[in-house]
């Protein structure tokens, strides 16, 4: 299958997708709007959210910066997130490889090597999924009855004890050498390079999935209060949230033929949601999440070029 075959197959994918849930949404919202239910509006926690998406990227920004390091690279923080976030919008433009390509580029003219500034993108991409991967499963635990009885309900008592042991036990086995070493000789495979970085300690092993951890925990918790802004939550549903937006965004990453996870992200983002709300209001805020999410990357490049005024040896993108 050529490539710009499988482009189009995930964009008539995505298509669908939407469009199943665009129909959902006329059929039901009828039956919402006869029970008198109405969004409200909460500007502050709305911002408050964007904000919060802006700080998770941070987080997500060091994990990276920190994997650069035990390659032998070093870059500035602020550098760091200005390429993050740059390159981040590049994911939008049509094919799989902009934004990873215009990393590279970025920090190439900073002194990276290309070898190592791929090698840590997929060092950071494996623990960034490892992460959400384990928390979307953490989802079921806290909200067992979505799976019809497969599951005894009263685990979701037991859900804190359970993910803190859990992401202990993922931290600890991300953070080891023999894992660093691993993930290494198999990226070196797919890159076809010998790859030979300095031994990793355990101790500095431990930052980037504490970093990663902290953003997805972040991440999930500004998505709360997006969700909170519109449709009032309680704060007992955190959890849920945090593994849920892991979770879609896990789901849509794997799905690999839609661009960005497209339709797939928001139709298990629309599912999950469904577990706490009317189904039209979930469609909704599934759609728009993606809106969301958008507006906190471009707050954040707004952010990164505040505090560095572009420098003329970059690369525009």
């Amino acid at each position: 299958m050529t490539q710009k075959i499988k482009r189009t197959i995930g964009y008539i994918l995505a298509l669908a997708i939407i469009v199943f849930l665009v129909r959902v949404l006329y059929q039901t919202w009828g039956d919402l709007t006869a029970t008198g239910f109405r969004f409200e509006f909460d500007f502050p926690k709305l911002v408050t959210s964007l904000i919060l998406l802006v700080v998770a990227r941070a987080f997500a920004m060091e994990a990276w910066r920190q994997i650069l390091f035990s390659l032998g690279e070093k870059i500035p923080v602020v550098f760091g997130l200005r390429a993050w976030f740059v390159a981040n919008l590049a994911k939008y433009i049509p094919g799989n490889v902009w934004q990873v390509a215009t990393m590279m580029a970025m920090v190439e003219r900073h002194g990276v090597s290309k070898t190592n500034a791929l090698l840590s993108q997929i060092v950071y991409t494996s623990f960034a999924l490892a992460i959400a991967g384990l928390l979307g499963l953490m989802f079921v635990v806290i909200r067992p009855e979505i799976l019809n009885g497969l599951i005894d309900p009263s685990i979701a008592s037991y859900a804190p004890i359970i993910a803190a042991i859990a992401f202990t036990i993922l931290v600890v086995i991300l953070a080891m050498p023999i894992t660093n070493r691993l993930i290494v000789a198999v990226a070196s495979k797919i890159m076809r390079r010998e790859v030979h970085p300095p031994e990793s300690s355990f101790a500095h092993g431990l930052k980037p999935p504490i970093f990663s951890l902290a953003m997805w925990v972040t991440n999930g918790i500004a998505f709360y209060l997006f969700v909170d802004s519109v449709v009032p939550t309680s704060p007992t549903q955190l959890l849920a949230f945090i593994a849920m937006n892991a979770g879609a965004y896990w789901i849509g990453y794997a799905s690999f033929i839609t661009p960005s996870g497209l339709g797939f992200r928001e139709g298990v983002l629309a599912w999950m949601l469904g577990s706490f709300m009317p189904a039209p209001v979930a469609v909704v805020l599934s759609l728009a999440a993606r809106l969301w999410s958008s507006g906190g990357e471009l707050l954040g490049v707004a952010v990164v070029y505040i505090l560095q005024p572009k420098e003329s040896d970059e690369p525009v993108v």
